[in-house]
């Protein structure tokens, strides 16, 4: 069950559009390689516990996981500084270029085509005869690369990737790849999509509408001297008189149960809420009814996610 108000709010900030995903960084301290700052702030959560929620949420159809980009990175620093360097096979020479080069059919010469041009013509830099007829005189093999060091031509130079950070050359197989991942609400069938999370923010707007001043995941005393995390407090003030209304927020793969209602209830009555409201997505079990009908608390249950107004008039 997942019950929890930093979660409720998590999943209400998706729901309003406030955060189009939940995205990742890049995070080469962690053990992951891969943080999601916004949720680690919002669930209070360090990154292992917060990336396992998020995977596990994925794993439970509350969100939907997608991918979000490659990274690669050295393994020897966990650096993303890497460039890919060729490298001249016959004297280990990075300065080797691709060129274009000719080859003169009657004496075999291979030579880049600068080494041919003379001009507007091309004379061969080996036997000086004049190449005039393209697959006759000469072919063009295509591109190969020219060490620019020892003068050698290949058609296949060392490939190699280095890190600017520790100058590490690597092979193609040594970097390390991390596919990255974003999470967003799961979609689910029209009928069902007003569970897909609760709806806090109008909650919120209609109290203030009604003139209340209303605190979100606040920490009260109550008359006992214990400190209650509640997820919404309405607080409406008139002469002396002050009317206070509780909020809380559950939500559940299957129903919501009792003992919910009993924790709502005991933090409503120790900070003396003369209201009490609990949105329980998508429905308490039937126990979960009892209690709430003999504590008196209002209930919002998916069915009633349409009809806030009426169903929070005091």
């Amino acid at each position: 069950m997942f019950s929890d108000s930093r979660l409720t709010k998590l999943f209400d900030l998706l729901v309003r559009g406030e955060e189009k995903g939940i995205n990742p960084i890049f995070a080469p301290k962690s053990e992951s390689f891969c943080r999601y700052p916004r949720a680690e702030s919002i669930l209070g959560m360090p990154t292992r516990q917060t990336n396992q929620l998020l995977e596990d949420l994925a794993r439970g159809g509350q969100l939907k996981k997608q991918f979000y980009d490659k990274i690669i990175f050295c393994p020897a620093c966990n650096s993303r500084d890497l460039r890919f360097v060729t490298i001249c096979p016959k004297c280990g020479s990075g300065h080797i270029m691709s060129a274009k080069v000719l080859e003169h059919i009657p004496c075999g010469t291979l030579a880049a085509e600068s080494e041919f041009r003379s001009g507007a013509t091309y004379i061969c830099p080996k036997c000086r005869r004049e190449l005039r007829l393209l697959d006759s005189d000469y072919r063009m093999p295509g591109v190969h690369f020219k060490c620019h060091a020892c003068g050698a031509l290949t058609r296949e130079p060392i490939e190699r990737w280095r890190c600017g950070n520790c100058r590490e050359e690597l092979e193609r197989e040594e970097i390390r790849e991390l596919g990255m991942y974003s999470y967003q609400l799961a979609e689910v069938p029209a009928e069902r999509s007003r569970t897909g999370g609760v709806p806090r923010g109008q909650i919120e707007d209609f109290l203030i509408h009604e003139g209340y001043e209303v605190q979100t995941d606040v920490k009260v005393a109550g008359r006992s001297g214990a400190v209650h995390e509640i997820d919404l407090l309405a607080t409406k003030t008139s002469g002396t008189f002050e009317h206070r209304v509780v909020v809380g927020f559950a939500t559940s793969d299957t129903e919501i149960d009792s003992e919910e209602v009993i924790k709502l209830y005991a933090k409503a009555y120790d900070v003396n809420a003369q209201d009490i409201v609990l949105v329980a997505v998508p429905r308490l079990s039937e126990d979960a009814v009892q209690f709430a009908n003999h504590y008196r608390i209002k209930v919002l249950s998916t069915a009633d996610l349409d009809r806030i107004p009426e169903k929070l008039l005091v």
